[in-house]
């Protein structure tokens, strides 16, 4: 919807996004987005999922990424793919056991 410059259909897109978080990030396109993609959801305050979940599914996104880079997975080149997204992960939002398990 981005793509085409429908604002509408990414307004709809983006609150399905909120009500269905999981199914969303669940589902075998997400790591298919692009970064503007993943950066809208991630500017979300309205998503439906706790915080180490959605950044288990960004880490999924950064490593397809790499891939598609042909870059190794590594930290520093999942930290270079990812860019501001990283900043975008509201990392206080959790335990300390979830931030250590992450």
């Amino acid at each position: 919807a981005r793509l085409f410059d429908e604002p509408q259909l990414a307004s709809l897109c983006l609150d399905t996004i909120d009500k269905s978080t999981m199914d969303a990030i669940s589902a075998e396109g997400f790591t298919d987005i692009d970064i503007d993609t993943l950066c809208a959801v991630l500017e979300r305050d309205t998503l439906s999922i706790r915080e180490s979940r959605l950044f288990g599914a960004v880490v999924r996104w950064a490593e397809a990424e790499c891939q598609r880079q042909q870059l190794p997975v590594t930290f520093g080149n999942k930290q270079k793919v990812l860019g501001r997204a990283l900043s975008l992960i509201r990392f206080p939002l959790m335990t300390i056991e979830e931030f250590a398990a992450g």
